[in-house]
């Protein structure tokens, strides 16, 4: 399908690319300008950018309706420090998916989940097992009679994201509970922080399965 989207109803782009080993990296940016020919970006990247212009990319383009995805080529970058403007050439055909794409990684960080039950607050600290941007799958040592709506604190690296939640399930996994959920209302910039720790984990994988 034709890209076809308001500037205004875009969150932001990613561009994802290949670096001359084969890695991937990714560079999540602003969109500045939308036409036929080009979209330009804006990150603040304080990283060594492993890129060549020409070069094709894979493009994401997260909306307030959903996310559109592209491959096409970037064909120009500007440093400007501490940013980076990326012109690139507006895609043909752009794929659409309804949902927000969010991929998860395991990781193991400290975490609590508090309730009220008969205006009593009930805590219990356990450890994620692994994260998304749309939930959160926590060790738990018992199974407990959770409520549907709990409040999540995330002791990520680096920050601690606290956040409303849906509690969905409790599995039993080779003799380990895991309590599932989903965030509610979580605040872009923890969204932000939890999709860099993602993409950081599942980059390192990458690298490990290569080794």
């Amino acid at each position: 399908m034709k890209l076809n989207i308001n500037i205004e109803n875009v969150n932001y782009i990613k561009i994802t690319y290949k670096d001359k080993d084969d890695f991937t990296h990714c560079i999540k940016a602003s969109l500045k300008r939308l036409d036929e020919r080009e979209i330009v970006a804006c990150a603040k990247f304080d990283e060594k950018l492993f890129l060549n212009t020409p070069q094709e990319i894979k493009l994401s383009i997260a909306c307030d309706n959903g996310l559109y995805k592209a491959s096409t080529m970037l064909k120009h970058i500007e440093n400007d420090e501490p940013y980076c403007f990326f012109t690139i050439k507006t895609p043909d055909d752009v794929e659409y998916q309804q949902k927000r794409e969010y991929f998860r990684v395991k990781i193991n960080e400290n975490a609590l989940i508090s309730y009220k039950i008969n205006n009593e607050v009930k805590k219990i600290s356990c450890e994620t097992f692994d994260l998304s941007g749309n939930g959160v799958r926590l060790i738990i040592d018992e199974k407990y009679n959770l409520p549907e709506n709990v409040n999540l604190t995330l002791y990520l690296p680096k920050k601690t994201v606290e956040t409303e939640a849906k509690y969905i399930r409790t599995d039993e996994e080779d003799k380990i509970l895991k309590a599932s959920f989903s965030f509610i209302n979580l605040q872009d910039v923890d969204l932000d922080c939890i999709s860099q720790i993602c993409l950081q984990k599942q980059l390192e994988s990458r690298r490990k399965a290569l080794m």
